[in-house]
C-alpha cells in the first residue's frame, strides 16, 4: 500500500476513534472494502491500525459490501423500499437489486467497469472535452449498460460521492449539508442540464460551480454521464440520493435487528 495513503488512513481512524471516546462509545465497528481486499500487505496495515488506534478492521467480501449498501437504503424510512441501488466509484459502478420481492438474501449485484476516474482518463483528454470525446464516452457507457436488465423494477437510488455531489450542485450549496442532500430527488431532465453545463465548461470554470468540490471537478462529468445513461437505460424519471451508504448498513447489521 502507498505509504502516504496509509498515513492518511491511520490519521483519519485516529480522529474517528478520538471522537468516539469523547462521546463515550462502547463498541466500534470498522470494516475494509476493495482497497484492503486487493492490497498485498493488508495484514500489515490491519496490525498497524490495531497498534495505533486500538481497533481491528474486518475485511468484508464484495457480496457483504453490496448487502450492507442495500441495507442502508432498505432500513431508511426516507428511501424507497423497492430500490435499485447504484454506487459510482473511481474504477467501477455497482448495481444492487432484487429481481423479485422477498428477503434481502435474494440480492443480485452487477459490477461494471464504469468508473468516474477510469473513464475520465480514457476518454476526456481535452479541457473542455471535445464533442467527439463526449460521444465516444457515451457509447462506451451505453455498451457496458447492456448487462443491466432494462426492466428492473423499483426506484433508482444513488449512494456515494458522485450522486451526493450532483445533489449538492443541484441545491447550489456553498457548504456541504448532508441533511439537505439526503432523500433529494434529482429529475432526469435536471441531470441532463447538469451534464450539458459540465461538458461545456473547462476545469477552472467547473471548480466555480457551487456544491462541486474542486477535487471532484475533473471527474464529475464522467460520473454524471454514468448516472444519466443508467436512468435512461432503466427508464427512471428521478434519482433518489442517499448520503448514508455502507456505514449505515454496517450499523444496522451490527447494532440493530435486521
Amino acid at each position: 500500500m502507498d505509504p502516504l495513503s496509509v498515513k492518511k488512513s491511520i490519521a483519519a481512524l485516529k480522529h474517528f476513534c478520538s471522537l468516539c471516546q469523547q462521546e463515550g462509545v462502547e463498541e466500534i465497528a470498522c470494516v475494509g472494502t476493495n482497497a484492503l481486499r486487493t492490497a498485498q500487505d493488508a495484514d500489515a496495515f490491519i496490525q498497524q491500525v490495531r497498534k495505533e488506534c486500538g481497533i481491528s478492521p474486518r475485511i468484508i467480501s464484495e457480496e457483504e459490501e453490496a448487502r450492507l449498501s442495500y441495507l442502508s437504503v432498505q432500513k431508511d424510512t426516507l428511501m424507497p423500499q423497492d430500490a435499485v441501488v447504484m454506487d459510482v466509484g473511481g474504477g467501477s459502478t455497482e448495481y444492487i437489486f432484487r429481481r423479485e420481492a422477498g428477503s434481502i438474501g435474494q440480492l443480485h449485484t452487477i459490477s461494471l467497469p464504469l468508473g468516474a476516474v477510469r473513464l475520465t482518463e480514457q476518454f476526456l483528454l481535452h479541457d473542455p472535452p471535445s464533442r467527439d470525446e463526449v460521444l465516444k464516452l457515451r457509447k462506451e457507457i451505453e455498451k457496458a449498460l447492456h448487462r443491466i436488465p432494462p426492466t428492473l423494477e423499483g426506484a433508482l437510488v444513488g449512494i456515494g460521492g458522485t450522486a451526493v455531489t450532483l445533489g449538492a450542485m443541484h441545491l447550489d450549496l456553498d457548504d456541504f449539508d448532508g441533511e439537505k442532500i439526503h432523500a433529494l430527488h434529482l429529475a432526469v431532465g435536471e441531470l441532463r442540464d447538469q451534464v450539458q453545463t459540465l461538458q461545456e465548461r473547462d476545469l477552472e470554470a467547473r471548480k466555480q460551480i457551487k456544491g462541486l468540490p474542486p477535487d471532484r471537478a475533473d471527474i464529475i462529468l464522467a460520473g454524471a454521464m454514468i448516472i444519466l445513461a443508467t436512468m435512461e437505460r432503466l427508464h427512471k424519471d428521478a434519482l433518489h440520493i442517499s448520503t448514508h451508504g455502507l456505514r449505515y448498513g454496517l450499523f444496522y447489521q451490527r447494532f440493530m435487528t435486521v
